[in-house]
């Protein structure tokens, strides 16, 4: 599963009144619910879940595959709402269709990379980019095998180390 986050900009409309414009975005690609919570059916077939609509700070998407379909939901949810997309939870890329206006509503804690977008099929090519990246960044080191304690010698026991026996 992927995860792109939306924060909203200066310029994105308050509630109430956002999660009506995600829900024109999502009508405008064709996306349907499913009546499942989250749950968005694309034209394509695939699906997208999104989460916080009526968040005031940002949403959640999550797509298990990236088709044009969600691409192009994406793109129309980040046009509609005036929105910047971070590139999952801690993210370093911000994403913005081009000709928004506007600066993050929330300040960002770290130094992201600002991207704008024109149209699907880059945003397509931007988040294939970054699924490649994670994907061939060495995951973090796994931890050396575990080191068992030397054993004391037979006859050897705590009690002799505190009270001065010899080793």
């Amino acid at each position: 599963m992927f995860t792109v986050c939306f924060t909203h900009a200066t310029t994105t409309p308050s509630q109430p009144g956002l999660s009506q414009l995600v829900e024109a975005a999502l009508a405008d690609c064709g996306a349907e619910r499913t009546g499942l919570e989250a749950e968005i059916r694309l034209s394509d077939g695939a699906l997208l879940y999104m989460f916080g609509e009526d968040a005031p700070d940002g949403m959640l998407a999550e797509y298990p595959v990236l088709t044009p379909a969600i691409a192009a939901a994406l793109l129309a949810v980040l046009r509609r709402t005036n929105s910047f997309m971070l590139d999952g939870p801690g993210g370093r890329l911000l994403v913005r269709p081009a000709g928004n206006v506007g600066e993050p509503r929330t300040p960002l804690m770290y130094e992201v990379e600002l991207r704008e977008v024109e149209d699907a099929d880059a945003l397509t090519d931007l988040l294939k980019g970054l699924r490649n990246n994670r994907s061939t960044t060495p995951s973090r080191p796994q931890s050396s095998p575990s080191r068992t304690p030397a054993r004391a010698k037979p006859g050897f026991s705590i009690t002799d180390f505190l009270f001065g026996k010899a080793v």
